[in-house]
Formats: C-alpha cells, structure tokens, sequence
C-alpha cells in the first residue's frame, strides 16, 4: 500500500478512505472495504429502473461539460476522463465522510466508495439505480463483477465495479514461518512484533473470519454482541504482541527497521513497498476478505450524462490500465492485470474470492439482533487506548 496523499491537503490517506488504501482503499472496508444479506435481485443487467432520470445512449456519448466526483485521491487519473469531458474532486479521508459530504443534494454527482456503503446511501435516498444499458463496456468486466449480488438491491444495480482488493497478513519471511492461526500470530517470537491497522472494519472482520465467528458462505459478516466480544476478546489477548496500530502506509519503514514481523490485515501493493523498504516480505490469506470499490450515482446528479459517460470510459482498458498503474488496486477489466506487480498478479477472480470472500458488510440499523457499525467503532476506540 501506496502512501498517497490527499490531494484537498488534509493529510495521509486512510485505509478506511481509500480502502484499502491502495498503498493507499474498498474498498473499498473499511470498512471495507460492505453489505447486508438483503442483496436480493436477479442478475440480470435489465433495461432503465424506474427511479433513473432518462437519458439516452447518444446522450452518453456525446456528454460534455463537468462531472462532479468524490473519492479517493489514489482514484484521480487523468485517463478516465473520456473526451470532451472534465472532472472536478472532492475527496474522502473516511468511508463515513461518504455520508457527511453528500448531505447537500447536488454537490456532488456521483461518489466512488467500497460497496458496503450502498445501504446506508440507499436508506439515506442519496443513490439512485444504474442503467447498465448506458454502459457499454460493461461487458468488458470480468464476469464476477457483472454478476455479483452484492451490487444489487430488489434486481437494480446500485455500484458499478471499478477496482478491487484484499486483506492479506504480511510478514518478514527471513525471521518468522508463515502465519496459518490466531495461536500462530500468539508465537513468542512476535512478542511486541504485530502491528494493526486503525480500520476497525478490517480488523474486526479478520479477526471474526480467523477465529471462524464468521463461516462460509459468508452471507454477512454482522457479529450479535456475544460474537463481538468473542473477537474483541481475542484481541485483547493479543495485545502483548502489538507493538503499534498504524495507518495504512506506515508498515513498509517499520518492516524494513523490523521494528514489527507481522502486520495484519494490510492491502494492495504493501507488500511491493515492504520490499523496497528492505525486508523479505511475503503473505497468507489469514483471514483475508475482499472489497469492491465502484461507483455510486447520487441523487440527484447534474450531469448524468456525462456520470454515465466518465463511468463507461473508466472500464475501458486503456483507462484500466492507468488507473491500476497509479492505484495499485485490482482491476475489474483483466486487460490491466499485467500492469500489476508481479506478487499481486493473478489468473482467476473467481478463485482469489473463494479464497477472499467478498463480504457483505456490517448492519447501520439499531434494532436488529447485531451490533451497528457505532457498536463496531466504539469497540474499536475502547481496544486502541490499551494498546
């Protein structure tokens, strides 16, 4: 993971604002780079719901003016903006920042945000259903994505995919054997030598999926409170190998010093970065889980023509291409899968996400029988003053 920068000038990007951080995102999850079970719907890609405001094909192709975008700076590249058309940013520290930022009706036209945010935008009104017959290359994304369920609600699509990822452990393979368990990250040898992310999305849902709280198929990773303190109690028993919570970025000088052996759950081209740093990193997929980070379209939205236009440009490969470069994120369009480096490269989506499920994400609603995400955050906040 990339330390990128907030272009507006606020500072490091956070793995909760650019999931993953790219380097950096779910990203894409914060937290993940997330969804409920009601997913529900068809596969089908189906013709205009209802609730979008028409605009045709030709529109589409023709758009002009000025798209207005928030996101992730690690998502700003010149190459997505298809011909005849500019993009104005604004940008997200966090993934709740998605919410406070587009409480103004039109400030924004479209958001690019991990798919756990479809809910809590979709309850808020602020999205509106996609029209993927104005989307030509969609057809170019790898099948998973253009089928997958967690990007639809009552059979309208709600994200269009754009880049994705997943959590990995990572860890200095010249002092310490690869991490398989929650008793293997309890070895001796990482006393004071483990470091965290400041993602409490990422981490409790590591945690749930290593201590198996959370079991395939994975069609939520929602945690009743007993489940939560299960987790949190593991957590506080692995204080005495923390050494630090970090932001993501932070890890590749702390490897290289071996001031930390292992740090979990780290993302994107981290790894790439913990090499340059010096040391002989490598990974498993202890607990690892994905995101998808893509793009919601705001309600209402100025441009929707040219939302459709920047949105349909950016699946291109050329287009893919770029931003994989400069992100270090996965591609939803293999096309770009070279342009990786060579450890994060891959043959299959599909297997890395039988491997990596792509969860659904954590409950907002407080009268169900699970924690909120607020119950998630405070959990958090109450495990880092220990630390």
């Amino acid at each position: 993971m990339t330390n990128l920068r907030d272009f507006s000038g606020s500072g490091a990007v956070s793995r909760r604002n650019f999931l993953r951080n790219v380097g950096i995102t779910g990203a894409g999850v914060a937290a993940l780079p997330v969804l409920t079970a009601a997913c529900g719907g068809s596969t089908s890609t189906g013709g205009a719901p209802p609730t979008t405001a028409r605009v045709t094909l030709n529109d589409v192709r023709h758009a002009k003016g000025t798209v207005k975008i928030l996101g992730s700076a690690g998502y700003q590249v010149a190459a997505n903006n298809p011909p005849g058309l500019t993009s104005q940013w604004g940008y997200n520290t966090t993934n709740e920042q998605i919410i406070t930022k587009t409480q103004i009706p039109g400030t924004f036209d479209f958001v690019i945000i991990y798919q756990g945010e479809i809910d809590q935008l979709l309850a808020l009104k602020r999205i509106q259903p996609v029209d993927t017959s104005l989307i030509p290359n969609w057809k170019d994304m790898d099948s998973y994505f253009q089928n997958n369920q967690l990007i639809r609600r009552s059979g309208h699509v709600y994200e269009v995919p754009y880049h994705w990822g997943y959590g990995y452990c990572e860890y200095n393979a010249s002092h310490v054997s690869p991490p398989h368990s929650f008793s293997d990250l309890m070895s001796p040898a990482l006393k004071k030598k483990i470091a965290l992310p400041d993602d409490p999305y990422a981490v409790i849902t590591t945690f749930a999926i290593i201590l198996g709280v959370l079991k395939p198929p994975y069609a939520t990773n929602n945690l009743t409170q007993s489940q939560l303190n299960t987790v949190m109690a593991a957590l506080n028993k692995l204080k005495p190998q923390v050494v630090t919570i970090i932001q993501y970025g932070q890890e590749p000088p702390l490897f290289g010093r071996q001031d930390i052996l292992v740090a979990l759950p780290m993302y994107s081209n981290s790894i790439v970065q913990s090499h340059k740093a010096g040391a002989n990193v490598s990974f498993t997929r202890l607990g690892a889980f994905t995101y998808v980070d893509g793009f919601q379209i705001l309600n209402p939205d100025n441009n929707l023509a040219g939302t459709y236009a920047y949105i349909n440009h950016a699946l291109t490969s050329e287009a893919q291409i770029a931003s994989t470069k400069f992100s270090q994120a996965l591609p939803v369009n293999n096309a770009a899968i070279s342009v990786l480096p060579k450890q994060l490269q891959y043959t299959s989506v599909k297997q890395i996400f039988s491997e990596a499920p792509l969860m659904p994400g954590v409950t907002v609603k407080t009268n169900t029988q699970y924690v909120p995400f607020s119950g998630w955050l405070q959990a958090w906040e109450q495990y880092k003053a220990g630390v």
